[in-house]
C-alpha cells in the first residue's frame, strides 16, 4: 500500500472558499513577514496619532498585494488595545472613469455605512454631486476610513490624485496596487505616495509552501504532494513564481479532487494547457516533424519515455531513471551507450519542449542540471502530454 505524504502546514479547514473568495485572508500570510510588519507599524501609528497616508503595492497580479493589505487591516481590528473602528473599502479602478469610480465607492459606503443613499440618484448625478456626497460620506464616519484601490494604472493620474489629495485633508488613508506602468502617464502619480513598496517574487520552495498551505484549506483529505510539486513547477516553467496562478489551476482542478487525493498526470496536463499562454508553444506538427526527423534511437527513447509515464503516471521521473530508458533504448538496438551522447538527447528533448528540469532541483541552471545528470539524482517533468507523445511517436513507427 502506498501512502500519500501529508502536506507538512498546520492549517485549519476551510473548504473551497479558501480558492474561490477573492477576500479570503489565509490564517498566516507565509514569507511576507518583513511587508505585513511595516505597513502595520505605519497604520497603527496612523492611527494612534490621528494621520493619514498614501501607500502603494507594486507586483504582477497574483502575486499577493491585496492579501497584504487585507492581513494588515485584519490583525489591527481584531487588536483589542487599539480600540479603533476601522472601516474599509475595496474598489477595482479597472476601466473606470472618475464617476465611474465616485458610484463604486459611494455603493461600497451605502451597503456598509447605511447612509440611504439612492442607488438611482447616485447613478443619475453629475461628477460634481458626486463628489460632494462622497466628502460627506467621509465626513459622517466617525472611525478610521481606508480606501482600498485595485488596479490603479488604470486611472488617468488626474482622477487618482484628486483622491490623494483628499486624503491629506480628511481622515481617510488610501492603499493603492498596481499590477504594472500601463502607461507612461501614470509615472506622474508615482511620487504622491507616502510608501512604495514593489513586491519581489517567491522561490520554489516559498511558492510550493504556499500552495500546499492553501491546499490543507482547501481540501478536507489529504492531497498527493507530488502533485503540488507539480504545479509549482509548471507555474515557474511557464508563467511568473507567483500563488495567483497556482489559485487559478486549484479552481480549475478542485470538482476533479474534492473527492479524491490526485489527478493522473495527463489529466493535469489537460487541465493547465488553458492556464499558460506558453503551454505547448511547439504545435503539434513541428513536434511531429521534429521527432520524424530524429534517428531511430531518439524515437525509440521517447517511446520508452512516455510509456514510462502512462504505466506509472508518474510526475517525475528522475536523472537515473531517464538513463535506465536510454539504455534499454541502446540495448534494443543492440548500441553501445554513451554518456555524452545522452546529455545530448535530454538537453535535445528539453530544447524542443517534452521534458524540463524541476525547479525542486538544487540548482536551477538547466545546463548544469543536464551536465550532472549522471552524477545525482536530480528530478524531471513532461511537458507534454504523454498521450499525444505516445500517439506522435506510433505514428512515426508506422511510416518507418
Amino acid at each position: 500500500m502506498i501512502v500519500k505524504p501529508k502536506l507538512n502546514v498546520n492549517t485549519e479547514y476551510v473548504g473551497p472558499r479558501a480558492i474561490y473568495d477573492p477576500n479570503f485572508i489565509p490564517p498566516q500570510l507565509l514569507f511576507r513577514k518583513k511587508e505585513v510588519n511595516t505597513l502595520s507599524s505605519i497604520l497603527e501609528d496612523s492611527i494612534s496619532d490621528k494621520f493619514c497616508f498614501n501607500a502603494l503595492y507594486q507586483g504582477i497580479q497574483g502575486i499577493g498585494k491585496r492579501v497584504i493589505v487585507e492581513k494588515v487591516i485584519d490583525n489591527i481590528s481584531r487588536a483589542e488595545e487599539m480600540q479603533m473602528n476601522i472601516t474599509k473599502f475595496n474598489i477595482d479602478c479597472r476601466d473606470k472613469n472618475l464617476d465611474e469610480l465616485l458610484i463604486s465607492i459611494l455603493a461600497e459606503m451605502n451597503k456598509v455605512l447605511n447612509l440611504n443613499l439612492s442607488i438611482n440618484s447616485i447613478i443619475n448625478s453629475d461628477t460634481s454631486h458626486l463628489w460632494s456626497i462622497f466628502k460627506l460620506a467621509c465626513k459622517k464616519q466617525e472611525g478610521y476610513i481606508v480606501l482600498i484601490f485595485n488596479n490603479i494604472e488604470y486611472l488617468k493620474p488626474g482622477v487618482f490624485k484628486k483622491f490623494l489629495f483628499y486624503g491629506k485633508e480628511s481622515n481617510v488613508t488610501i492603499i493603492s496596487t498596481i499590477n504594472k506602468v500601463l502607461r507612461a502617464s501614470t509615472l506622474e502619480i508615482l511620487s504622491e505616495f507616502d510608501i512604495k513598496k514593489k513586491l519581489s517574487y517567491f522561490s520554489y520552495k516559498e511558492l510550493n509552501s504556499i500552495l500546499q498551505q492553501r491546499a490543507s484549506l482547501t481540501f478536507s483529505h489529504e492531497i498527493d504532494k507530488k502533485m503540488i510539486d507539480y504545479i509549482t513547477d509548471l507555474v515557474f516553467e511557464h508563467h511568473v513564481p507567483v500563488p495567483g496562478k497556482g489559485m487559478d489551476i486549484f479552481r480549475e482542478i478542485y470538482p476533479l479532487l474534492k473527492d479524491r487525493s490526485e489527478l493522473e498526470h495527463h489529466e493535469m496536463l489537460e487541465i493547465c494547457q488553458n492556464q499558460f499562454d506558453s503551454f505547448n508553444v511547439i504545435d503539434d506538427f513541428s513536434m511531429l516533424t521534429y521527432i520524424s526527423e530524429e534517428d531511430i534511437s531518439t524515437i525509440i527513447f521517447l517511446d520508452n519515455l512516455s510509456n514510462h509515464f502512462l504505466n506509472k503516471s508518474k510526475y517525475y521521473i528522475t536523472s537515473n531513471e531517464l538513463k535506465k530508458l536510454y539504455e534499454i533504448s541502446c540495448e534494443t538496438l543492440e548500441f553501445q551507450s554513451n554518456i555524452d551522447e545522452f546529455n545530448d538527447l535530454i538537453i535535445n528533448i528539453n530544447n524542443i519542449g517534452i521534458l524540463s528540469p524541476s525547479n525542486r532541483n538544487s540548482s536551477n541552471k538547466k545546463t548544469h542540471t543536464f551536465r550532472k545528470a549522471f552524477e545525482c539524482d536530480l528530478y524531471f517533468f513532461l511537458s507534454i502530454n504523454p498521450i499525444l507523445l505516445k500517439d506522435m511517436v506510433d505514428v512515426v513507427f508506422g511510416k518507418l
